[in-house]
């Protein structure tokens, strides 16, 4: 058994350093997507509206098998904390094994279910064949999906989030060009796009599967000595939540659109522009969110809770500094940004009536996230499932409806409503953390 690792005192420097490139892949990974949209929008209007309701359930499968990758995180930071590295990689194999199996099922399912979901979804005969057809694709892409976020998860753990922007990178790089090849020059427009896509995934997970072996520990010769269903197990344990957390903000997403809708259509316009720029800002937050859970875990895992405490307050520090830096030209530089976005001077004025109380949504999200990523590192995701469910259907959704639909208020009464959600989620994962440091002043044992 090797020593416990020892960090360096927690600053933001070594905060940003790990979040600059979970930040970078964040943003490009938004970025194949506006490809694709671009590309299928220029082609024609059946083939934009043929992605733009398969791309969704496409969505879902990711979420499930994302929540996977977290769980490996998590235990590998620990491990790795703990200076145990034959630990670490009984659990990569544990992990990459078994999401890559969860993967083939949840694809095989896709598979077969594309057709009559996007029927029932209401789509017409006209786009429910393209519809089907980029789905179908897309499943075989499901199960290197999954592996390619538990290495991700994997490499993050032990401090190396870089591969996660390397990979985006990559991404990127195959599926602009292959896309345009596919879709324009082949002729095989939205086939051409899912096409392009699952090569690009795959290229992806290529490179991961080379890049994380030089990066994670090997086994010795005299391996791990078995356990693989424990290991297996305590996946489990923190991974079937934090799909769950996953799966629900998900759902809840396309019940706040259709309350857009009911209020009417130019609403539901605006709703996308401001939710796309919601979009910016949450994943450069959560990405600034993200490091926590790496080096809060790396000091559990050594025995360190008073340490691991630290990081997340000085992630909190980083937080609050990240949302400021977002939020002031958000609210200074709305109207001309929105402007350039859609020329329906109607639509421009909804959206910019929604940014304030939009961009203030996200302030309590500062804290909601700094200990909802402190309970991850102790392997808690259940209580950040809890908080999130509690939040949703007791606050959010109803009052989403009350003051943005029957109230009158409109689209600033939906984000009124996801302000209370955010005010509610802080203080029960403050409360939460609190209860949990307090139950287990050994914090440090925590999923050894």
């Amino acid at each position: 058994m090797s020593e416990p690792v020892t960090a360096a005192a927690p600053s933001m420097r070594r905060l940003w350093a790990l979040a600059a490139p979970l930040l970078v892949a964040g943003l490009t990974q938004i970025v194949v997507n506006l490809v694709d949209t671009v590309m299928l929008a220029r082609l024609s209007i059946q083939a934009l509206s043929a992605f733009a309701l398969a791309a969704p359930v496409y969505l879902v499968a990711l979420v499930v098998v994302r929540g996977w990758a977290t769980a490996v995180q998590v235990k590998v930071a620990r491990a790795h904390g703990a200076g145990t590295p034959e630990a670490v990689v009984q659990i990569v194999r544990a992990g990459l094994a078994t999401s890559a199996c969860a993967g083939l099922v949840i694809g095989t399912v896709l598979y077969l279910v594309a057709e009559p979901v996007l029927t029932l979804l209401g789509a017409s005969a006209e786009i429910v064949e393209p519809g089907t057809a980029y789905l179908r694709v897309l499943a075989f892409a499901v199960p290197a999906a999954a592996a390619s976020f538990t290495l991700q998860g994997a490499c993050a753990g032990v401090g190396v989030t870089r591969a996660a922007m390397y990979n985006a990178f990559l991404v990127n790089l195959v599926n602009l060009p292959l896309g345009l090849l596919l879709i324009f020059s082949a002729g095989l427009g939205v086939s051409g796009a899912a096409v392009a896509t699952l090569t690009a995934t795959l290229a992806g997970v290529g490179f991961l599967l080379v890049y994380a072996r030089a990066r994670l520990p090997r086994a010795s010769p005299s391996g791990t000595g078995g356990g693989t269903g424990a290991v297996v197990r305590g996946l489990w344990v923190i991974g079937w939540p934090e799909m769950s957390t996953m799966g629900v903000g998900y759902v809840n997403e396309a019940l706040i659109a259709g309350f857009a809708a009911r209020i009417g259509t130019l609403e539901l316009g605006a709703y996308r522009i401001v939710d796309n720029l919601l979009l910016i800002v949450f994943t450069v937050m959560s990405s600034a969110a993200a490091p926590i859970t790496i080096l809060a875990g790396h000091e559990l895992g050594a025995g360190d809770p008073a340490r691991a405490e630290r990081w997340r307050r000085t992630g909190l520090r980083l937080l609050l500094i990240v949302y400021v830096v977002l939020a002031v030209p958000a609210l200074l530089l709305g109207r001309p940004l929105l402007s350039l976005v859609t020329e329906d001077a109607a639509i421009a004025e909804l959206a910019w009536r929604a940014v304030p109380p939009a961009v203030l949504s996200m302030a309590p999200m500062v804290p909601a996230m700094a200990y909802g990523c402190f309970l991850r590192a102790m392997g808690d995701t259940r209580s950040v499932m809890v908080a999130n469910v509690v939040g949703d259907y007791l606050l959010l959704v109803p009052l989403a409806w009350f003051l943005g639909v029957s109230g009158g208020w409109g689209l600033p009464g939906i984000y009124v409503a996801w302000i209370a959600f955010g005010v509610v989620l802080a203080v029960l994962l403050w409360a939460r953390t609190r209860v949990r440091l307090r139950a287990e002043p050994e914090a440090g044992r925590v999923l050894r």
